[in-house]
């Protein structure tokens, strides 16, 4: 289990997909690792859109920007838009895939991964009463 203290943060940006052409995909971590893929608001992760596990956290990032529709149009429209994406992510050097797997089961619980078809995070609608 990955203690809260080693969980870590990353904005991430590909060249293909941001107006200024910034990409830092080079510098993620090549490790094994849990993460997850945030908006972010007053600078702090929130409102998750995927959860993951990886044998190789660079490559799995590079490729959730290209084949972003291989998971969701909505999540396309997330990781090619205009949202900045922040990574939470915790290294799991040695790990098996069952490892990562049921650690990525508990992030799923504490992070709430949604993502509507526009690329949002759902907002839960409370319904009006009615008037008869």
């Amino acid at each position: 289990m990955i203690d809260e203290d080693d969980i870590l943060e990353k904005t991430l940006f590909h060249k293909d997909y941001n107006i200024d052409e910034k990409d830092n995909i080079s510098l993620v971590p090549t490790d094994p690792a849990v993460f997850g893929l945030c908006a972010i608001i007053h600078e702090k992760p929130t409102h998750c859109r995927y959860i993951g596990e990886t044998e190789n956290l660079q490559q799995a990032i590079r490729d959730l920007f290209e084949k972003a529709g291989d998971v969701s149009e909505g999540f396309k429209k997330f990781m090619h838009g205009p949202w900045i994406k922040r990574m939470v992510y915790g290294l799991m050097p040695g790990s098996s895939p069952e490892d990562r797997q049921k650690e990525a089961e508990e992030w799923g619980k504490k992070y709430n991964p949604k993502c509507d078809e526009n690329g949002e995070y759902p907002r839960e609608r409370k319904e009006r009463g009615r008037r008869d």
